[in-house]
């Protein structure tokens, strides 16, 4: 679980940050010069540790397709942030859980005791709740939220992405796994920024490259723990710890923004601490 929630702590500052590079310079444009420093920090760290690479040949389709998957998260993702807010995009995102986790249970097998599943739902809720001012949303009911069609494919995505990258670690390894996936992910960004070229006019030196480097670094955190995590335990208690992400972002808006949050967010705060409480008993 604590690696889960160190996945958390890097996935919710990179949101934060996503969120501010995407809107300087754009989210094509972030998610590339992230992930490239994420592909060269794991390859440094592939030929350093004596990996060998070639253990992922049996699982190039699965690869191919979490590369797809992954790469598609984080485009839509990054998007999302760019035009819609962090509070509603990010407690969309966070139920990627809740796809990883079924794909965990039918193809994997893994069998959660009922505390756990408990402990995962009332942490997802809560999550929910901390994230979204009900207020608010009641309030714009007849209005569609920027950037909701694109959190809801990310979510999506990201399930499929995460559950075949805990699947990677467990079987050959968290650095080799992490590394080939980040790979594809790559060369797939690199395709679409050709595609896309015309996108990156607005890219420079005044604070939004260096924002999209350091989500690059928070990101790198949170996948390095997700997959560590995955290779040592249950891959769907890691799933659901790591998608209380969305409350970094609500301390750092209330820390730096000033903003106060609602009653419900007081409530979602308890039922998270409550449910990350029920995940560290079981």
């Amino acid at each position: 679980m604590i690696f889960g929630l160190s996945a958390a702590l890097g996935w919710g500052l990179a949101d934060f940050g996503g969120a501010v590079s995407s809107r300087r310079i754009g989210s094509l444009p972030t998610v590339l010069i992230a992930q490239g420093l994420s592909a060269l920090v794991m390859t440094a760290l592939l030929f350093a540790g004596g990996h060998d690479p070639g253990v992922m040949s049996p699982y190039l389709l699965l690869l191919l397709a979490n590369g797809v998957a992954s790469a598609g998260a984080y485009v839509s993702h990054y998007h999302a942030l760019e035009l819609g807010p962090v509070a509603v995009v990010s407690p969309i995102g966070a139920t990627y859980a809740v796809v990883g986790v079924t794909l965990a249970v039918v193809f994997l097998g893994e069998r959660p005791g009922p505390i756990a599943l408990l402990g995962g739902l009332i942490t997802v809720v809560g999550v929910m709740l901390t994230s979204t001012d009900l207020k608010k949303l009641r309030e714009g009911t007849h209005t569609r939220a920027p950037g909701l069609p694109w959190a809801i494919v990310s979510a999506v995505l990201f399930g499929i992405g995460g559950f075949l990258l805990g699947y990677f670690a467990q079987e050959v390894g968290w650095v080799t796994g992490l590394w080939a996936s980040r790979c594809v992910q790559l060369f797939a960004f690199t395709i679409l920024a050709i595609t896309q070229r015309h996108r990156f006019g607005r890219v420079g030196l005044h604070g939004g490259l260096l924002m999209a480097l350091a989500v690059g670094a928070a990101d790198l955190l949170g996948v390095v723990s997700f997959s560590y995590g995955a290779s040592k335990g249950f891959l769907s208690v890691v799933l659901i710890a790591s998608a209380v992400f969305p409350l970094i972002a609500v301390v750092l808006s209330v820390g730096l923004l000033h903003e106060r949050p609602a009653v419900n967010q007081y409530v979602g705060i308890g039922l998270t601490v409550l449910g990350l409480v029920a995940l560290g008993l079981s």
